[in-house]
């Protein structure tokens, strides 16, 4: 089983999103901010360390969203979501084809990756509890 962590990073109403590069596996689709595992790391430096690296800000964990997993290419994937606030830097698209911001409600006009749907219908479903 390969441990990935993502990032839901929301600010004054809105998430974070990414747009997968066209040349990595799900090209084009949504999601948001994370990565695999390395050797050595917990879950949460290692999505500390994944936003650095991808959209060159520092964030703080504010605890866990949510559990998911998907099976690709011969392996599960077992992904762990992070609430998460950007605390440094500004954002830079270093990996992705696009990032953007957008509210709860305007994430269904995005395809995400099949790993974030439920954590995607999660947001939409706080949200609207919240308004």
């Amino acid at each position: 089983m390969i441990q990935v962590t993502a990032a839901i990073i929301r600010r004054e109403g809105q998430y974070l999103i990414c747009q997968r590069a066209h040349d990595d596996a799900l090209p084009l689709l949504w999601e948001f901010p994370g990565g695999k595992l390395e050797d050595g790391e917990t879950l949460e430096e290692c999505i500390v360390r994944e936003c650095l690296e991808e959209l060159a800000v520092d964030i703080r964990v504010l605890g866990e969203f949510g559990r998911t997993g998907y099976p690709h290419a011969g392996n599960e994937l077992a992904f762990t979501f992070f609430a998460a606030e950007i605390v440094g830097g500004e954002i830079a698209v270093n990996v992705h084809e696009q990032v953007k911001w957008v509210a709860a409600a305007e994430l269904t006009e995005y395809v995400f990756c099949p790993a974030d749907v439920e954590i995607v219908e999660r947001i939409i479903t706080l949200a609207a509890r919240e308004e």
